[in-house]
């Protein structure tokens, strides 16, 4: 994979803002379920490890791990997880890093879980990785993204691609409009013309109303950590310096809890 584009808008994003980058090099994954024995992604340490492995070859710098939120889970587990899960990566690579946040189906009292830390941000951010049912309507999500905007949150919808109001309606620019930042799953660009999921996203990107594109990983079998299809497309249809937009430096402002 050729990086040197990558870090040539990395650095001039630095310059523009006057201080070193928490990733400079590559791919920021804002969403995996990499955590071993939590949900329905890695089984155990052998899986985990091997899609870190799998990630780091791929161009991935830096994995905000996001378990499926659970209520009465044990949030004190997940952090020791995390910290074991980002010590295996130190071992794959000094510039390697695991960060911890959550996929949370909205639900009412979310805001609340979030202020008494009982789900958990991106990476202790602001930004919220929230997920709908398929069939959710527009006027649902848009309420969701409202309420936690005013809560103070800065909501990342996980997976766009697959809710029907938003390929029928046609609804991504409303829901930026409203504040929401769109994720993608980079195997969603695998499709050809004739994947309406797979056009959708290359529609979206291109007109700017994707902000975030990530693995949603949960094994090594079907849904591995692959980005080389989503790498090559971008590059070739959107341009490097977009790419990096949207694989690095948009992540970066989850990093630094800042908004985009």
């Amino acid at each position: 994979m050729e990086w040197m584009s990558y870090v040539s808008s990395m650095n001039a994003w630095k310059r523009k803002c006057g201080e070193k980058m928490i990733c400079d090099n590559g791919w920021i994954d804002i969403h995996a379920h990499i955590l071993p024995g939590v949900d329905d992604g890695a089984y155990d340490w052998n899986e985990a490890t091997a899609l870190l492995k799998l990630s780091y070859g791929q161009g991935i710098r830096h994995i905000i791990a996001t378990p499926h939120f659970t209520y009465g889970q044990d949030v004190g587990m997940l952090k020791e997880l995390s910290i074991c899960l980002k010590q295996k990566a130190k071992v794959i690579a000094d510039d390697f890093d695991v960060s911890l946040g959550q996929e949370i189906m909205y639900f009412e009292d979310l805001m609340e879980y979030l202020n008494q830390g009982k789900a958990l941000t991106l990476s202790g951010s602001r930004y919220v990785l929230v997920e709908f049912k398929p069939s959710d309507s527009l006027g649902r999500i848009k309420r969701a993204v409202r309420q936690l905007i005013q809560a103070g949150y800065f909501p990342v919808i996980a997976h766009v691609e697959r809710y029907g109001c938003l390929l029928e309606q046609e609804g991504a620019e409303e829901l930026v409009e409203y504040g929401a930042y769109l994720q993608i799953n980079a195997r969603s660009l695998n499709g050809g013309w004739m994947d309406k999921k797979a056009r959708w996203c290359k529609k979206n990107l291109k007109k700017g109303m994707i902000q975030f594109i990530a693995t949603d990983m949960h094994n090594i079998l079907d849904r591995s950590p692959d980005i080389k299809t989503a790498v090559s497309w971008m590059e070739g249809n959107m341009g490097k310096s977009t790419f990096a937009q949207i694989t690095g430096i948009n992540p970066e402002f989850i990093l630094r809890d800042r908004m985009l």
